[in-house]
Formats: C-alpha cells, sequence, structure tokens
C-alpha cells in the first residue's frame, strides 16, 4: 500500500537522515526536492551526493522534484559536503542539497539543505517549515517524469535522469576555485618532507582531498580512497575507536608524521599523532585557535559548550574573544552569520570557516570544512620544525579533559535531575543540555541528536580532578 505521508522520523535536529528504502526512497526525495526549491524560492542550485549507492539514487529523485519547482540543478557529482556548501556561496547559487548520511552506517541515506546564506536546514533553520510543505498531497508525485509534475521545469536533460543523476545538469567543477580559497590560508611552499597517511573512510572526500594534497610536496599513503569498496577497513565514522585502528597501525609502520582520517562526507577531520595515538579535537582546537589567531588578530572565535574552559582561555591568552555556542553545524552556522564571525570550532572535529576570511567585503558565508584544519596543522609543523605530539604537549599539560564519555540507555532529563541534586549550590547552565560549573572542574551533559545516547564531558584542572567527577557521574548513572 503506498505511502500516505512522508515518515516525520527522518527530519532530525540538524538535516534530514533514514534508511532507505523503508524510511526515504524516491518518493519522499522527490516531494522534499519541489518542498524545498518552493519553499526558499530556488532559481539555481547545487547539488551533490556521497559515494552510497543510496544517495546517487535519491538525489536523482531530489533533482525531479526541484527541476519540477523550476529550479536549475548545477551538479557536482559524488562529493564532499564541503564543495557542495563552496559551491553555493562562491557561485552565489540560491541553493543548494547534498545527499548524505553523513558517518551513519551503510545503508543510510538522506540530506544537507541550504540556502542562499549557506545556513544548513536544521529545526530551528527551516525544516519545521518544510516538513509542513511536504505533507501536501501535491507535493506527493511518487517516481513520475519530472514532466509531469506541477510548476515549470528547471534545465536538467533527459539523459542525465535514465543514468541516476550521474550527471545531474547543469554540471559544474568547483575543484579549482576551491584550491585557490583553502590555499589562501597557508604557505605551500612552508609544507615539505612531511609524510602523511591519508584515510578517506571509503567515504566521498577522496576526489578532493587528492586534488589538494597532490600540489603539496609531502608523501602521501593513501587508505580507503576507493568509494564503492564497502568500506573494507573500517565503518564512515572516525570518533568510534574501532575505525581508527588500521590507520593508526599504518602511521606507526610508515613512520609517518601525521595521519589524518575524513568522515563518510568530508566535512570532520580527525588527526593521528607520529606515535599513532588519536588526538582529542580538543587539543587540537587549542592548536589550531593559537595558529589562526597568529594569522588573524583580535578574532572572535566560536567554541562549543561542551567543553570551553580550557578553550576560551587559550583564546583570550592570544589575543582573542571566546563566544561560547551551542554545538551542532545549523546552530553554530547560523550564530556566525548572525555574528559576522569568520571562524569556529567544534569538540566533534568539526572546523567552521567564512568565505570572507581572506577575501575582504565578501558576503558572510560560513561552511564546515575538514581539509583546511589539516593543511593549517601541517605548515605548523613544517614551520615550527615540530612533531605533532610536541605541538600539542602543552595544552595537554595545560587542560585535562575525559574525553566524550557516551552512555546508552540513559532517560536525560532523570539523569540531568539528578546531577542537579548531586551539584545543588553550583553554577548550572542550559545552552547546550545542562553544564555545572565547579570551582576547579566543569561538566557537560547533553543528548545527542544524532544517536539515542547521553553524551558527558568533563574538564579539570588535572587529572586526578577529572577522575574523581567523571567517577562520581558515572554512579549518578548508575
Amino acid at each position: 500500500m503506498k505511502r500516505q505521508l512522508i515518515n516525520k522520523g527522518i527530519f532530525k535536529e540538524y538535516d534530514i537522515r533514514g534508511r532507505y528504502p523503508e524510511e526515504i526512497d524516491e518518493e519522499a526525495a522527490s516531494a522534499i526536492g519541489l518542498a524545498f526549491v518552493k519553499l526558499k524560492k530556488i532559481k539555481k542550485m547545487a547539488l551533490g551526493w556521497d559515494a552510497r549507492p543510496e544517495s546517487a539514487k535519491v538525489a536523482a529523485a531530489l533533482a525531479l522534484g526541484a527541476r519540477a519547482a523550476g529550479a536549475d540543478i548545477f551538479s557536482l557529482g559524488v562529493c564532499a559536503s564541503p564543495e557542495m556548501f563552496f559551491a553555493v556561496g562562491d557561485k552565489k547559487l540560491d541553493g543548494g542539497a547534498m545527499a548524505t548520511a553523513s558517518h551513519n552506517p551503510s545503508g543510510y541515506t538522506g540530506f544537507k539543505l541550504c540556502g542562499k546564506d549557506g545556513v544548513p536546514m536544521g529545526m530551528k533553520t527551516g525544516l519545521k517549515e518544510l516538513i509542513q510543505l511536504v505533507k501536501e498531497p501535491a507535493h506527493r508525485q511518487g517516481r513520475q517524469d519530472a514532466r509531469n509534475l506541477p510548476g515549470k521545469a528547471g534545465k536538467m536533460p533527459e539523459t542525465c535522469l535514465a543514468r541516476q543523476a550521474r550527471c545531474q545538469k547543469q554540471e559544474i567543477n568547483i575543484i579549482n576555485d576551491y584550491k585557490k580559497f583553502v590555499f589562501s590560508f597557508i604557505d605551500k611552499k612552508k609544507i615539505i618532507n612531511l609524510k602523511l597517511v591519508l584515510d578517506s573512510s571509503g567515504g566521498s572526500s577522496g576526489r578532493l582531498v587528492e586534488k589538494v594534497f597532490d600540489d603539496l610536496k609531502v608523501k602521501k599513503i593513501k587508505m580507503n580512497f576507493r568509494p564503492h569498496d564497502e568500506y573494507p577497513d573500517h565503518d564512515l565514522n572516525p570518533m568510534l575507536e574501532e575505525n581508527r585502528q588500521s590507520i593508526k597501525k599504518e602511521v606507526k609502520k610508515q613512520q609517518a608524521d601525521l595521519g589524518l582520517i575524513w568522515d563518510g562526507d568530508g566535512d570532520r577531520a580527525l588527526f593521528i599523532s607520529e606515535k599513532g595515538e588519536f588526538i582529542q579535537p580538543y587539543y587540537l582546537n587549542c592548536l589550531l585557535c593559537s595558529i589562526i589567531l597568529k594569522k588573524k588578530k583580535n578574532l572572535t572565535v566560536l567554541i562549543d559548550a561542551r567543553l570551553p574552559l580550557g578553550l576560551a582561555q587559550e583564546i583570550k591568552v592570544r589575543g582573542g574573544q571566546p563566544f561560547v555556542n551551542r554545538s551542532g553545524h545549523t546552530n553554530i552556522l547560523k550564530s556566525m552569520k548572525e555574528k559576522k564571525l569568520i571562524f569556529g570550532c567544534e569538540n566533534s572535529g568539526h572546523y567552521f570557516f567564512d568565505l570572507s576570511f581572506f577575501k575582504r567585503g565578501n558576503k558572510l558565508f560560513s561552511f564546515s570544512d575538514g581539509i583546511i584544519p589539516a593543511l593549517l596543522i601541517i605548515e605548523h609543523l613544517g614551520v615550527s620544525h615540530q612533531t605533532i605530539s610536541q605541538a600539542i604537549k602543552p595544552f595537554m599539560e595545560k587542560y585535562h579533559i575525559s574525553g566524550e564519555i557516551n552512555i546508552k540507555n540513559v532517560d536525560y532529563q532523570k539523569l540531568a535531575a539528578r546531577i542537579k541534586n548531586r551539584y545543588r549550590g553550583h553554577k548550572f547552565s542550559n545552552l547546550d543540555g545542562l553544564s555545572v560549573f565547579g570551582t576547579d572542574w566543569f561538566i557537560n551533559v547533553r543528548p545527542s541528536h544524532t544517536e539515542p545516547l547521553v553524551r558527558v564531558n568533563i574538564e579539570g584542572r588535572d587529572k586526578k580532578t577529572v577522575g574523581k567527577i567523571k567517577r562520581e557521574i558515572l554512579k549518578i548513572i548508575d
């Protein structure tokens, strides 16, 4: 029996995601494309999709709906999410869609959507309005050809439809322009004699990573750059310890200077030290802020509310000002737009840069990028003649954290109430979940908006303090 309404469960806090085809199929994608174009009044839009076969199918269907509503489609093909967002901002398009489920496992797909301002559509930035539109019967057009759908059709030749959106018209290649932008952050001549292990996770960042790093005088060892190999070494989420084992071994085997691993759609980068050890994004944030504040004086830097104390202190010491924000890329990019900020970092390996960073007068347009932070770090290593372990050592000695603790099968509201009771008399904040400010420690507890988990982060003046608070929190949870 034909589904009467789109599954509302696919509309998440930050984007659209679900299993294909039981939660998201071509019918849903076509309806979303039609509603998206009408809601954002889009005439020209970018379209890309990640390496999953499911994403190519729903991208083709979304293009049918978007074209039926009158939009011209500019295709990027299989690409990383930063490419799609960059294309919207650099080419001054009216919006864009990336068919991706980011780091979710195989079998999932979804969409990251944005208007001309580049702010991704989340529940607080347009998805609620989109849900109202896709509920209407006029938007449920099934798998019909776009010629039979209502509205004036935009440009896209019929031959492309037959190829399931492999070449959605009109095709554009923005890699050269993207390279000019990311290389404006560094001096390529300072990056020499480094050996790097690069892991694309079998995702859609491989082509972009290759094009950028081929321009550098470094030795590259590539892993998982084949997008259709069903992820032989590991899955698409590099935040999981098991997905970092192969690159850690390869870094030590190759005696490499650094390991870099990207997630499924390439907007997140994580780092492995020359010792084969995972570097907590928190310490990379400290290093990146110090690097960027040398390049841009008196900068206000957006940081997320999960681990704000040490990082905020580091930014102030370097002459900048911290702005603490709720985590999540839609929340962060919305705030960067409103506050006219040009750099932000999150404790999940996401880094946010604005097109105006080194281009005066450009309209503010920020996006999450996983390549710029890698370039900044390796330039720093070349200039300082340090290993990455040496570069982050001062921050590790000064600031102490628990690492993110992910807990399943916990009722967040009940847990927050117990924590408030345990630490009554202390300062609390509800900016992002529940934060507790102690005299020499900090706790943040928040429900995940992408997975059925509660996430806990702790800062303290020393390891002993962090361990003590961690034991107390785990006792409360038990």
